[in-house]
């Protein structure tokens, strides 16, 4: 048994938290209540666009794109129909296309087959009017139009199938207000409203303000489903491994408050919630509870041991106050490093996730200690019983006497871990289509491929061709080399159809000679082209400000793709640029839209991952020298944590996990969370080898008293985290998983690796043999 040689007597942080534990107590009980109120204020924004800051190059070019083209948004409604020019279908469609355009909030403009644009020549000019003008059309003549539409690639696949099954509605809309948080978002419901008035019609909608607004809608259920299993999940486990109603309710009622308490500040302050802060709830149960368990297990320790309820407090208060101070530092540290990318979203998760662990931090000593300090006081014994020994201490013994029988072993099993990792880190895919992240048979992700096989596709990619001067536009060498371009991306495998207004002009063109399809084509000469789009502008054409600037300097080229992957985008536009550089010498190309949004997130995921996990290393391991007074022992330490971060990333490609939005934080997430074993591991090992001068007395006495709490701090962060995989989403799924594998390998190389190469490098110095053993020293 070891001998107690601490001081029973509770010292001047103990006294003084017991002193004023009620005042503490009322304290809690009105923040939480103020911060509470606040909840209902969060507000969820999943937009791509509020994922860039305002100086973003990818999002300077979409802004200007909309101040000169106008929002590139749009719904798209797909209808299946026995044949949608049958006079009664027609009508039924109709009805739904006129309800859509005057109710939808935001809409500029609502195009279907019934009211799209048509150029046509006749005797003595052109004529330009809707397809269908009148839908009580005999049904003879509605045939003939059908075949027209049918046999011309401008409506074919665009807004008709060529079965004439299926029909589209494009649902296309003005630049949002700035008031407000995603005005996107009035959009869906108002369209999910019409659309269940029209039962009898089978719709399939798709669009970017259809897709955020499923996200959203998702996030905000799935969120507190999350919360709630790793909630119940570390209740299971407290009780599990601390056989106590104190050891369960202290610390989960300590972290739950410390969750309440950082949301009511995040919503006070204004941030948004998204996909990542979203997780934030979640991270905080995990990881705000480490401290709490840590006094708790040092606590009934010190009770085990025979000391009285205030001497065990203060002898924990003396033994964990540092640790948990210098734990909260670096885990901080760690989602501080966010700030070194340029995701706004991941930005604000880093800073909220820094205060949750301030106030988990805080509420350990305000509410924890507190609370513990309630109960029979009891009296210090001499002779404490022997503490029962259990399943858990049975396992961190054989830990223990593996490690110091098989050394080179556990060395050589390491090595082929990392061999292995760093072969799965360098397979690793980035993604950010949340379109892949569904599974294949939920009802967004059937509508979007369902779109793309049918019509047309259910994504864009939008070019802007600047030529620098004004009327540049109306050049003939500039037109030649957009129908160029325009030709290319129509071979593309990734591309379905495009538009621009080399298809006015062409149209134009084949109107003036008598409607002959061998005139759709561009005319010889510039001066035709001033002269068509004047003529076009006069004759009542409405389209040609989508697709060509004010001053005639600029023009758009929209391609349409199916759902692609961002591999998929970056070598659309990779392709896009050689052919450009090769081929176009009259304007300067530009890509942006939709598409190029998830290639510019891929960008930033790639090169944020590197800078944060960079930055957190270099702060974390700033830290850990300062605090452990050795540079090569907080080297040493960094090794368990950073082994999980190649671990788990390794473990992604290994399994063909994606890298996507939300498996960006995955590595300073790790490399902040996994310190906080590290710090109580190493701090606590440098103590015992100051005071036994023994690298194997200091490893088994660290083992022994804080191998128990660090085990079950990690169980509790896996049963945790795990609570993400209650999702349709792979990305958070594949996060839990990741997470799991990298704590598990953190405790691993903290139990197995830390010592044995401690006993090897020998960091703190020779042994010293003549220093008392833990049998007759202080525990």
């Amino acid at each position: 048994m070891h001998q107690r040689l601490h001081d029973s007597t509770p010292n001047g942080l103990t006294s003084f938290l017991i002193r004023i534990r009620w005042l503490s107590l009322l304290v809690v009980a009105i923040v939480t209540a103020v911060a509470a109120n606040q909840l209902p204020n969060l507000q969820i924004d999943n937009s791509n666009e509020a994922f860039f800051r305002s100086g973003d190059d990818t999002k300077k070019r979409l802004d200007k794109f909309k101040e000169t083209f106008g929002n590139d948004d749009f719904v798209f409604v797909l209808i299946d129909l026995e044949d949608v020019f049958s006079a009664p279908t027609l009508k039924r469609v109709g009805e739904l296309a006129d309800r859509l355009e005057f109710e939808t909030p935001h809409l500029l403009e609502m195009t279907w087959i019934g009211n799209v644009e048509s150029i046509e020549g006749v005797p003595g000019g052109i004529v330009i009017d809707d397809l269908i003008p009148n839908l009580d059309l005999p049904q003879v003549e509605l045939n003939q139009i059908a075949d027209k539409a049918v046999s011309d690639p401008l409506y074919r696949d665009r807004l008709v199938s060529a079965d004439r099954r299926t029909a589209g509605i494009l649902l296309e809309f003005e630049n949002y207000p700035e008031l407000g948080i995603d005005p996107r978002k009035d959009v869906p419901p108002v369209v999910w409203e019409i659309i269940g008035d029209f039962s009898d019609l089978e719709t399939h909608v798709v669009g970017g303000p259809i897709m955020d607004y499923e996200t959203d809608m998702r996030t905000a259920l799935e969120a507190p489903r999350w919360m709630s299993f790793a909630l119940l999940g570390m209740t299971v486990m407290l009780f599990l491994t601390t056989r106590s109603f104190t050891g369960v309710l202290v610390p989960a009622l300590t972290v739950v408050l410390s969750v309440i308490w950082t949301m009511g500040i995040v919503a006070y302050i204004g941030f948004t919630l998204n996909l990542f802060v979203i997780l934030v709830p979640t991270l905080l149960l995990c990881v705000g509870i480490g401290d709490a368990m840590h006094v708790v297990a040092e606590f009934r320790q010190g009770l085990n041991e025979g000391l009285s309820r205030r001497a065990a407090l203060s002898h924990t208060l003396s033994l964990v106050t540092g640790p948990i101070l210098l734990t909260t530092i670096t885990t901080a540290a760690g989602f501080l490093a966010f700030l070194a990318t340029d995701l706004v979203p991941l930005r604000e998760l880093g800073i909220q996730a820094a205060i949750g662990v301030w106030v988990a931090l805080l509420l350990t000593f305000i509410f924890a200690v507190p609370l513990l300090s309630f109960g029979k006081s009891g009296v210090a014994t001499e002779k404490p019983a022997e503490p029962k020994r259990d399943v858990f201490d049975g396992l961190l013994s054989l830990l223990t006497a593996f490690t110091l029988r098989v050394p080179v072993l556990i060395a050589f099993v390491f090595a082929l871990a990392i061999g292995a990792a760093f072969y799965g880190f360098s397979i690793v895919k980035i993604e950010t289509n949340t379109i892949q992240d569904l599974p294949e048979d939920y009802p967004m992700r059937v509508a979007f491929e369902y779109v793309d096989q049918q019509m047309g596709g259910s994504m864009s990619l939008e070019l802007v061709a600047e030529t620098g001067k004004e009327g540049g536009i109306k050049d003939i060498a500039v037109m030649r080399d957009l129908e160029a371009l325009q030709a290319f991306l129509e071979t593309h495998a990734y591309v379905t159809q495009t538009s621009s207004v080399v298809d006015q002009i062409k149209q134009m063109h084949r109107a003036v000679y008598e409607n002959n399809p061998d005139y759709y084509r561009l005319p010889e000469k510039s001066s035709q082209i001033a002269e068509y789009l004047l003529l076009y502008e006069s004759g009542g054409g409405s389209q040609l400000e989508k697709y060509v600037s004010f001053a005639y300097d600029s023009a758009r080229i929209q391609a349409r793709t199916k759902s692609i992957t961002l591999a998929e985008v970056q070598q659309l536009e990779a392709d896009v640029e050689a052919f450009v550089a090769a081929n176009i010498s009259s304007a300067d190309i530009k890509t942006t839209g939709t598409l190029s949004l998830m290639s510019g997130l891929g960008e930033l995921i790639k090169v944020g991952q590197g800078q944060s996990f960079a930055l957190a290393f270099i702060a974390i391991a700033l830290i850990m020298v300062i605090t452990l007074r050795s540079i090569s022992l907080g080297l040493i330490a960094m090794v368990p944590n950073v082994l999980p971060v190649l671990f788990a990333l390794g473990a992604m490609g290994l399994l063909g996990f994606q890298l996507n939005m939300v498996g960006l934080v995955l590595a300073p997430m790790i490399l902040g969370v996994a310190v906080d074993d590290t710090v109580h591991f190493f701090v606590r090992y440098r103590r015992y080898f100051d005071q036994f001068g023994s690298y194997e007395t200091a490893y088994r006495e660290t083992m022994r008293t804080v191998g128990r709490p660090l085990l079950f701090t990690t169980m509790v962060l896996i049963l945790g985290f795990m609570g993400f995989t209650f999702t349709i989403y792979d990305g958070p799924r594949n996060f839990a998983i990741s997470s799991s594998i990298a704590f598990t390998s953190a405790l691993l190389a903290e139990f197995l690796l830390a010592p044995v190469l401690l006993r090897w490098l020998k960091p703190l110095g020779r042994e010293r043999t003549s220093i008392a053993q833990p049998a007759l020293a202080a525990t």
